[in-house]
């Protein structure tokens, strides 16, 4: 083996792993500042919630009990129980972050993605933050609660139809 063809694999040896080091850098900037975004966004998330429930309930549930309108209904429900499943997700990473730190933030994500609200119940449970733990429930029945009331009505809506 020639000078210049070792010469050649230490340098592409190098570049591979400036290449690794480089994707691990952007994917912990990109998870650092997921944690900033998820901090930032926090202060608007009662609001939203407030919002979508009222919604939910003042809007949508009225029209479930129209058999016409329960179609549009489980589409708002469906809708609802997104909002509601993505302010439970920004809560529960900034707080995982906040009690817990990083790691926990990246342990959470390695869970599929979501794992960032079960860790922040674990937390929650761990510190005795029982106002924390009885909200991330709420929210977790809030989510699959208004996925199943939409299917359901979905279902309805469908056998209206034929």
């Amino acid at each position: 083996m020639s000078i210049a063809t070792r010469v050649k694999d230490v340098g592409l040896g190098i570049l591979g792993l400036l290449v690794m080091v480089g994707m691990l850098a952007l994917s912990v900037g990109l998870l650092v500042g997921a944690t900033s975004f998820s901090l930032w966004v926090l202060k608007w998330t009662p609001t939203a919630f407030e919002i979508t429930l009222a919604v939910a309930l003042l809007v949508f549930g009225p029209l479930a009990l129209i058999p016409p309108t329960r179609a549009f209904s489980a589409l708002g429900y469906m809708i609802a129980s997104f909002a509601f499943g993505a302010i439970m997700w920004v809560w529960g990473m900034a707080f995982t972050y906040t009690v817990w730190g990083l790691f926990a933030v990246i342990l959470g994500l390695v869970i599929f993605g979501v794992g960032v609200v079960p860790i922040a119940m674990l937390a929650a449970l761990v510190h005795g933050d029982w106002g924390n733990l009885g909200g991330f429930v709420i929210m977790a029945v809030l989510t699959y609660g208004c996925r199943m009331l939409a299917t359901w009505l979905a279902q309805k809506a469908e056998e209206r139809a034929a």
